[in-house]
């Protein structure tokens, strides 16, 4: 081939084939359209001449080409053996691959290389996205990327996820822009701004194409306007058949002078320092011998808007924007008859169609400053803002969060693994608080405002709510969550988090078969629910079992299976239904078991009583610190039913109804374990007996906090051990050990 014309404005160069290295950031283009043979290779090759004739910056072509075709080597006169890949870069990383690439890419006298995908398809197999990014953040030191990406949607997301510009080469023709449009939505739903694309007609004059007027119809309804019109060129076909370039050979052809728009487009982006880390780094896998290139955009949001990651002023501008788009959807919705239902649930259905009406809005907003994630981001804030509960729906969402304590507007804490963490999600201000308390409570009858400024309540996920506002909330609305997972945690599980030992856990399993009546003992948090759930997995599924709580969270595995949940009085101070009365009416229900969530008042003698007549084997839970503290508690809160019988009746009451205390405690590290389970022995004049069956033995802490120490047993089997064997439940003496 020929040197290049200098008399070609497009192309003058200081020196044929001289390098000159900006220290201003490099742009990246991408070129692709709705399918094969739309003329984008054409466009991606004369328009990298242009380029870098007219700015003196070089030019690497890096053709996504899952085939490994040659054509812009082969125009470029860079013969196939001299050239690198991506495949041959494969593995290399830092400064080292930098050079590496810099010294391999062939740059041909116009300043222009080719870096294909592979030098044959099997090559394909080697290369992924996370170090296509690797290689082109290398090459972005030195060179203009031009990525010329072959119409295969995954492989296209990812080079638009890198481009600044991307250019959308089409044909006139209705099949192709209805191509076109459908992409165009997906990419919408995959919140790209479609100001990023620029739209190339090609073979604009060709006989039968729809004519300007009808292509401008079409693209006004994406909000995008045709950036050229490009006409038949005969010269094409001939001279990619014999190794020439039309911009090189003939820049006065129309078919050149159509490419100055695109040219101007690109003169007038402004080049941005691209954090590289952050593009597309999915894994990639591979099927049928072809690569198929996931993005992580596929996946949703990846995470919430971090205040820490843009400016002040970006985000009171977003602050700005999000009360701006939330005012328009719900005049959207309005229109449209679309009503938004206080329930959650009913909501999720919504989404799709009011994430569509938000990126249809986001799209008239022009060179907003955020990157696809944050804009993902926003869609998913705003859509938890307008559907579901606000800030806490993505802590909703997260199955690692195990309480949501929201103290103020910018004070939303979680507990992770038994600690809390303060996040950075904030709400507005109180009243959105207050509205997402009401959407919370709504849904299950209840209400919140000053006349009922206090709500304990149930979410239908079984999560526990408890709310309270002003007057009684001095420093402002405070919301409280508890959640329970999904499946209920097994012995098995319970062990595997070292919340108890095996053998232990062996000797409870055998006491609530022999039906002894347990009490789970602890502080708030501690995981007595959780562990009262687990016990009562090992009553027999032939047994009726009848559980009451004054909010409703076992999930027993149980079929025969009757849950009883308080009910708190009106706004007229009527129709409550206590735990106490459950308790006397579940005794003419025929229970074999009785389990009590929690025993927090009168309820504790009427459960005595019953254990005492029949319904051995009962469960239930009770705040306190330790063994001993929960016999006082249990014996006052007998007292709180107004009962006038003697202590010494209460403590004859308990020391027979009650066979086994299990202490639960949470240690500083946020694990929670069984430190004591203790036996009712019997009662010593006004002393009721307590031997200790098993403990936790700490023996410190390690060097990342955590609690250091083990369970063994206190030398001494229950009094009630023979009845193990008799009973046909076999268990070793050797558990109650000490261990040293």
């Amino acid at each position: 081939m020929g040197d290049p014309v200098r008399s070609t404005p497009a192309l003058s160069r200081g020196s044929s084939g001289a390098t000159t290295t900006s220290r201003v950031p490099s742009r990246v283009v991408a070129f692709s359209g709705p399918k094969e043979g739309v003329g984008k290779t054409m466009a991606c090759l004369n328009l990298a001449l242009a380029w870098a004739g007219s700015q003196s910056r070089n030019v690497v072509i890096v053709h996504l080409d899952p085939l490994c075709r040659q054509e812009l080597s082969y125009l470029l006169g860079l013969e196939p053996p001299s050239l690198a890949s991506l495949t041959q870069t494969v593995g290399r990383e830092g400064g080292a691959l930098a050079k590496l690439i810099k010294g391999r890419v062939p740059i041909s006298p116009w300043g222009v290389g080719v870096l294909p995908l592979g030098a044959k398809r099997g090559d394909v197999l080697h290369v992924s996205p996370d170090t296509t990014v690797s290689i082109l953040s290398a090459l972005s030191d030195s060179y203009d990327l031009f990525i010329d990406v072959d119409p295969f949607f995954p492989m296209q997301v990812f080079a638009f996820d890198l481009a600044d510009v991307v250019y959308w080469v089409s044909l006139p023709q209705r099949a192709q822009f209805q191509a076109t449009y459908n992409l165009f939505e997906d990419l919408k739903e995959l919140h790209f701004p479609l100001e990023k694309f620029e739209i190339v007609i090609n073979q604009s004059d060709l006989p039968g194409a729809l004519t300007p007027k009808e292509t401008e119809k079409f693209f006004s309804a994406l909000g995008r306007r045709v950036l050229s019109y490009m006409p038949w060129e005969n010269l094409l076909p001939e001279f990619a058949n014999a190794g020439r370039i039309l911009v090189v050979e003939q820049p006065q052809s129309d078919w050149v002078k159509a490419l100055r728009p695109l040219l101007g487009r690109l003169m007038d982006l402004k080049p941005t320092v691209k954090n590289w880390s952050s593009s597309v780094t999915s894994e990639d896998f591979h099927q049928g011998g072809e690569i198929l290139w996931h993005t992580r955009a596929s996946e949703g949001p990846r995470s919430a808007l971090p205040a820490g990651s843009i400016s002040s002023e970006t985000f009171e501008f977003l602050d700005e924007l999000k009360r701006k788009v939330h005012k328009n959807v719900v005049t959207a919705l309005e229109t449209e008859h679309i009503r938004v239902s206080d329930s959650t649930e009913v909501n999720r259905d919504l989404r799709a169609k009011v994430s569509q009406i938000i990126e249809n809005l986001l799209q008239k907003e022009s060179n907003l400053p955020l990157t696809r994630d944050q804009r993902a981001a926003f869609v998913s804030e705003l859509l938890d803002e307008i559907l579901g509960l606000g800030p806490l729906e993505s802590l909703m969402r997260d199955p690692t969060v195990n309480e949501i304590m929201v103290n103020a507007p910018d004070r939303v804490y979680v507990e992770r693994a038994g600690k809390l963490v303060l996040t950075p999600l904030r709400f507005r201000d109180e009243d959105q608080i207050v509205q997402v308390i009401k959407r919370i409570v709504a849904p299950i009858g209840r209400r919140i405002d000053e006349s009922v400024p206090l709500v304990d309540a149930r979410l239908r996920d079984g999560s526990r709510v408890n709310a309270i506002i002003a007057p009684l909330a001095v420093s402002g609305p405070t919301l409280t969550i508890r959640r329970f997972s999904d499946k209920p945690f097994t012995a098995k599980d319970l062990v595997g988090k070292g919340t108890i030992s095996q053998e232990i856990m062996d000797f409870l399993s055998a006491c609530v078969k022999l039906r002894k009546s347990i009490i789970i003992s602890g502080g708030t948090g501690t995981g007595k629910t959780t562990f009262l759930n687990t016990l009562s997995n090992f009553i027999p599924r032939d047994e009726r079992i009848v559980t009451v709580e004054d909010t409703a969270e076992l999930k027993l595995q149980q079929e025969h299976w009757v849950r009883l949940e308080s009910r708190p009085s009106n706004i007229e101070g009527k129709g409550e239904i206590a735990i106490r009365d459950l308790v006397r009416n579940c005794l003419r229900m025929r229970p074999d078991r009785i389990v009590v969530g929690e025993c927090r008042g009168a309820e504790a003698l009427d459960m005595l009583q019953a254990m005492n007549t029949g319904h051995e084997g009962s469960l239930t839970t009770i705040h306190a610190n330790s063994p001993r503290d929960a016999l006082s508690r249990l014996s006052a809160m007998c007292l709180m039913s107004g009962t006038e019988l003697p202590m010494y009746v209460l403590r004859e009451m308990i020391s027979s109804a009650v066979h086994v205390i299990v202490q639960i405690s949470r240690f500083s590290d946020g694990s929670r374990k069984v430190t004591f389970v203790t036996e009712i022995s019997g009662k010593d004049e006004e002393t009721i007996l307590l031997k200790d069956l098993f403990r936790f033995d700490q023996t410190g802490t390690d060097e990342d906090g955590r609690v250091v120490g083990h369970f063994t047993g206190c030398g001494m089997p229950p009094n009630f051990f023979d009845e193990f064997k008799q009973k046909g439940v076999p268990l070793d003496a050797g558990l109650f050990r000490k261990k040293s």
